[in-house]
């Protein structure tokens, strides 16, 4: 019978490839038996890969879904404070001239001309707050303010009732600078988009819109009735006291009932929170099923691999023992 034999080199050779084989093994199963997961997907499941890369792609878009509903919330929050600010403030200056509508003396007016510019400033402010740099009452146009100062607002109101010299002809001066599309409120304080944002996308096929412009019509009339009791001191205007205390009147009773159009905006405003909140418990129910699942594809058995680890482990010692003997043959040792 023949021996067949190798040689050292070849020998050598052969050790150190069983050796680096057992050593990629080994570290295969630590990191399964560290991380729970199989680290060779494709063994792992056979090659079949679509229904992980299937659960995968579902996850990012969920991901998506999730960051935008986030975003939403965000600003529809942001919109309803903004919101609130208006209304308080309005139903302020409300109070204010519908008591000076029934007092006598002209101090009164001036008092309720310095709390109206304040508020002017202060419901102006509001409608140009931002979130995250974009701005939350300019439609598409995002990038800037929707509206100018109260200064420039004042400052444009004052040139329009100019030379009124009644309240009719300063009524419809009025009008034609907040309801003219060519008029001054359209052309130089509102500076945001005509048209509001694209709806955002949830999932689902569902859909919220967060399109509230500065210009709204109902937005825009309680901006005109505090503009209107921040002019009332103006001494360019050529209007007796009686006349402007009535004036004064007639603007707290509309501010007040435009608190109503106020109110509506921010119900559908809170509807839409509501909708988004609902939206988010969905989608996070959605990814934790789906993470499950994907657990389920991809786990690993951790006793099955810490045995085979163990065993890889003994293979990998016998392979050194072996070597190290080997390594002491020499022709000395063999003929001693």
């Amino acid at each position: 019978m023949s021996l067949q034999t190798i040689g050292d080199l070849a020998q050598s050779f052969a050790l150190r490839r069983q050796s680096v084989e057992l050593t990629r093994q080994m570290d295969r199963l630590t990191l399964e038996l560290s991380s729970g997961e199989a680290a060779d997907m494709s063994r792992h499941l056979s090659g079949n890969l679509f229904q992980i890369s299937d659960i995968d792609r579902e996850l990012a878009l969920l991901g998506t879904h999730r960051d935008t509903a986030r975003l939403a919330s965000t600003d529809a929050r942001l919109m309803q404070t903004a919101l609130s600010r208006v209304q308080d403030e309005s139903a302020v200056i409300a109070t204010t001239a519908l008591t000076v509508g029934a007092t006598e003396g002209q101090a009164p007016v001036a008092t309720l001309a310095v709390q109206a510019r304040d508020a002017l400033g202060a419901i102006i402010g509001a409608l140009n707050g931002e979130a995250a740099g974009r701005a939350l009452f300019s439609g598409t146009r995002t990038d800037r303010a929707p509206l100018a100062s109260a200064e420039s607002l004042l400052s444009g109101l004052r040139a329009a009732v100019a030379g009124a010299t009644s309240v009719t002809e300063m009524t419809q001066r009025l009008d034609g600078f907040f309801d003219d599309p060519a008029g001054g409120f359209a052309t130089t304080i509102y500076r945001g988009g005509d048209t509001g944002l694209q709806p955002n996308d949830l999932g689902s096929g569902e859909s919220v819109a967060l399109d509230i412009k500065a210009n709204d019509p109902r937005l825009r009339s309680q901006i005109r009735q505090v503009a209107l009791a921040a002019l009332l001191d103006d001494p360019a205007l050529s209007l007796t006291q009686e006349t402007r205390r009535d004036m004064a009147r007639d603007v707290g009773e509309r501010l007040l009932n435009g608190q109503n159009g106020v109110t509506r905006l921010r119900a559908d405003l809170g509807s839409a929170e509501a909708r988004i909140g609902q939206a988010e418990s969905r989608i996070a129910a959605e990814t934790t099923a789906l993470q499950i699942a994907r657990n389920d594809l991809v786990s690993v058995d951790v006793f099955e691999t810490a045995g085979e680890l163990e065993q890889v482990q003994f293979q990998l010692e016998t392979l050194y023992t072996l070597t190290a003997r080997a390594a002491r043959l020499n022709l000395v040792n063999f003929l001693s």
